[in-house]
This record gives structure tokens, sequence and C-alpha cells, in this order.
């Protein structure tokens, strides 16, 4: 009884599997396009305008206009190309020289404004700007000091004995100025210039003569020439001069 069960079932398998051969062997439907009473597609136009303006859809590379400054940066890179290439041979892309070559530019312009910055830092004009603020307010105190506590003639008399004419015809005009303001001629400051003293001077002559001895201190003392003796004596005469006009006036 059991053998007989086994076989039935053995029976079935088999048949089974030549039921699904035969349908596996079987020939498939064909479909065949139709050509006859056929209806076209209609597409909605609004809709196709809204897609094309979309740029999701926009599927074509943008290329940039040929122009004089893409002509320029063209030329130059085949010219960098072509001095690295005659300078380190061919070399393979995706390599380190390759990768290297690519960055170096921005290196250099990396060193370009190091370089600004340390000679800014060096050069530093604010600071110099300074230190010439702070050496001609230097020079104006010891000027004042001059005008208002020093022995200006003897000062005077041993510029000329050392032979440093221009340094005498400075003291020369210093003591001027010390004079008509002891008188009240004028009000000495020093951060005021000679021309304000020729608005202080009323008398016509004094006035003269000390726009006279100012051309010449001037002349002398900024001039870039060597002050000889004879120089310094025709100087001497003008302010001779205006010392024996000051002695006309009164305090």
């Amino acid at each position: 009884m059991r053998n007989f069960l086994y076989i039935s079932i053995l029976f079935l398998f088999f048949l089974d599997a030549h039921s699904q051969e035969k349908d596996s062997l079987a020939p498939a439907e064909i479909r065949i396009d139709k050509t006859e009473n056929l209806s076209p597609v209609s597409f909605n136009q609004e809709k196709l305008k809204e897609i094309k303006k979309d740029n999701a859809f926009n599927y074509l590379n943008a290329r940039e206009k040929e122009n004089w400054w893409t002509r320029f940066k063209s030329w130059v890179n085949a010219k960098w190309n072509q001095f690295l290439g005659w300078l380190f041979g061919e070399y393979s892309p995706g390599s380190f020289m390759s990768v290297l070559f690519e960055i170096l530019p921005y290196l250099l312009l990396l060193c370009f404004f190091a370089l600004v910055i340390w000679l800014f830092s060096r050069l530093n004009p604010g600071r110099k700007m300074m230190q010439t603020s702070e050496k001609n307010e230097v020079f104006l105190s010891k000027e004042e000091e001059l005008v208002k506590s020093k022995d200006l003639p003897s000062l005077l008399k041993e510029a000329v004995k050392a032979g440093n004419f221009r340094l005498a015809v400075r003291y020369y005009f210093l003591n001027e100025l010390r004079k008509m303001d002891n008188l009240g001629i004028i009000n000495y400051e020093f951060q005021k210039t000679n021309h304000d003293y020729f608005k202080e001077i009323e008398d016509p002559a004094l006035n003269a003569e000390f726009v006279l001895i100012t051309r010449f201190y001037e002349f002398i003392w900024y001039g870039s020439f060597k002050v000889t003796e004879k120089d310094f004596r025709i100087a001497e005469k003008e302010f001779q001069k205006i010392d024996r006009t000051l002695q006309t006036f009164r305090p």
C-alpha cells in the first residue's frame, strides 16, 4: 500500500512537469502595431511651455560666449602649460606633479599677498609720519627755547668763529624776532609763519626791512648749497640795518 502511494506521487509529479514544459514551448502571442483606426496623441501646449522654462528640465550645457577675456585666459593657460611642459617635461594627469601645477598659481598668489603685507609692515608709512611729526615738534620747541631763553649773540659769534655761516644767519634772524617781540612790534609764537609777522608789523619801513632779511634767511637756511663767508657778510649788512631801525623804537 505504501509503495502504491509513492508511485502515485511520482506519477503526478512527472505529469505536472510535462504539462509545464508543454506550456513553456507554446508560442507567445505576437502583438503587431496597428496602422489603421489610430487616434493621434494630444499634448497640453501650455504645460510644455512651463516645462521648457523650468531649469530642472534643461539638459543643455550653457556654453560661455567667446570674447577677448576668454581668449586671453585660454592663451595664458596654454602658455602656462607650455612653460610647465618645457620646464618639467610631460606628466600624466592625476599624478603628483599634475596636482602640484594646478595649485601652484594659488600658492604664488598667496606668496604675493604675504610679500605685500611684509613690505607694508616694514615700511609702515603711518609710523614714519608720526616720527616726522615728532621731529618737527622737537625742532619748533628748540626754536622757541632759543628765542625765549638763549644768549643768541654769543651763539652767533661761536657759529661765525666755527665757520658755520648758515647757522649764524639763523641766529641773526631769531635774534631780530626776539627784539621785535620785546618791543611789542610782534607777538612771537613758534607756530606762526614769517608771513604772519609781515601782517603784524605796522611800520612800513621796518616791514620792508624785515621782508628783506626774511628772504635772506629762508634762502640761506633752507638752501642746499654751501654758504661762504662772503654770502654771510652780505646778509649781515641787512641784519645790522634792521638793528639800527629797531633802536629807534621804544617798548
